[in-house]
């Protein structure tokens, strides 16, 4: 989910996990206290995410330039930290929106018993992608700067 905030009201966009494959594998290699991951991309096409309503998915896709940049691209880079008893570790991946990609280290929390569900916030910038946040009704609508992308992703370890 993203969410943020206008000078009027909050917005939340929803993505329909039913758009993802079933599973993504990952391949990663362990090097002292962190896994280094190659090849651990999570592809989300800007379609499949649902703002509410017609008008707030239009300047959704218009601030992320859906038309010439149609997905959000996820990369795992690597895991600080003891997957099977640390909450929260550290993970740092870069994301690509609208041809810009930036790396974020995030403290994420894991379930009960190890890697099996990972989840977490990251509040960043329109301005760290180089997307100005839109203005409505002559201005007097404003979208923050800061989003928050909020994620709950289930892990299976073979």
């Amino acid at each position: 989910m993203i969410s943020g905030t206008t000078n009027v009201n909050t917005f939340s966009c929803d993505f329909d996990m039913d758009r993802l494959e079933k599973s993504v594998p990952i391949y990663y290699e362990k090097v002292g206290g962190k896994y280094i991951f190659k090849k651990a991309t999570l592809v989300l096409n800007n379609s499949g995410f649902n703002c509410g309503s017609k008008g707030i998915n239009s300047d959704f896709h218009e601030l992320l330039q859906s038309e010439a940049y149609p997905q959000i691209v996820l990369k795992l880079k690597q895991i600080e930290g003891n997957l099977y008893n640390d909450s929260p570790i550290n993970v740092t991946v870069d994301i690509k929106i609208s041809g810009h990609t930036n790396s974020y280290t995030i403290p994420v929390n894991l379930s009960e018993g190890g890697l099996s569900s990972v989840s977490g916030t990251l509040n960043l910038s329109l301005g760290d992608f180089k997307l100005k946040a839109p203005k409505k009704m002559l201005g007097l609508i404003v979208v923050h700067d800061t989003i928050s992308i909020d994620f709950d992703l289930a892990l299976q370890m073979d």
